[in-house]
């Protein structure tokens, strides 16, 4: 038995479940929908992630394939070079179970020096559009890291690597699989990254893109984007 949609609202629109519910019913055009990469773009996890996540690899490598550290280090940097994640490689050459991996690199502790951005914070709540996480991390250290960050409360969902049936971006599966779940069309997204292949893809589906750079990210970096950032998104469909 079909539920019937309330009275103005629309097919795919987001749930007044407390999430955003202002961006319900306020304009007859559709509105803009935000995408958020994770590690690099809300954060820097150069400096609180990504280098003990980088040893938790080295580890589960050494240990499954007898490898020294430098070699295990190589190997990491070689497959995520070639095929955009570790894992991906993994699965083609090694035959890894993907849960195994992603559960050994995403230990609680991994985000526990992500300090509160109330920049970030502020930022976020000004945008006139739902916001989503696509992140080829997974959900549990994703939610880890928003409580951290203290903006829980902006993001409507978290499209993870699993949702992307282990297709990370910047396969072009990753972006159209996300598009199908929330029921938005490409020209309708602003996707900020810190990976030009990962914004390549979402330019060849229409996206729009924003560029966070890896090597002169700075806290609250998000939240110095000019206004014009937003605003010109407001024609979009």
């Amino acid at each position: 038995m079909k539920r019937k949609r309330k009275r103005g609202q629309r097919r795919g629109a987001p749930r007044a479940d407390g999430i955003l519910p202002r961006f319900l019913g306020l304009r007859r055009r559709p509105w803009p929908v935000y995408l958020f990469d994770l590690d690099n773009t809300l954060y820097d996890a150069n400096v609180h992630c990504f280098p003990q996540m980088h040893r938790y690899m080295h580890a589960y490598l050494q240990e499954k394939f007898g490898l020294e550290r430098a070699a295990a280090e190589a190997l990491r940097q070689q497959y995520w070079r070639r095929y955009g994640t570790t894992l991906a490689g993994l699965m083609r050459h090694h035959d890894t179970d993907p849960h195994e991996f992603l559960q050994a690199i995403h230990p609680p502790a991994l985000a526990a020096t992500v300090p509160a951005d109330l920049h970030l914070d502020r930022w976020l709540a000004s945008l006139d559009g739902p916001a989503y996480i696509f992140t080829n991390s997974v959900t549990a250290h994703a939610e880890r890291v928003l409580a951290r960050l203290q903006v829980t409360r902006h993001f409507l969902g978290i499209f993870d690597l699993s949702a992307a049936a282990l297709r990370g971006k910047p396969d072009v599966h990753a972006y159209r699989s996300l598009l199908r779940r929330y029921r938005v069309a490409a020209l309708r997204c602003h996707f900020f990254d810190d990976s030009r292949a990962n914004l390549r893809t979402a330019r060849l589906l229409g996206m729009r893109t924003t560029w966070i750079h890896p090597r002169r990210r700075q806290p609250g970096q998000l939240a110095k984007l000019p206004p014009a950032c937003r605003k010109s998104l407001g024609g979009a469909r």
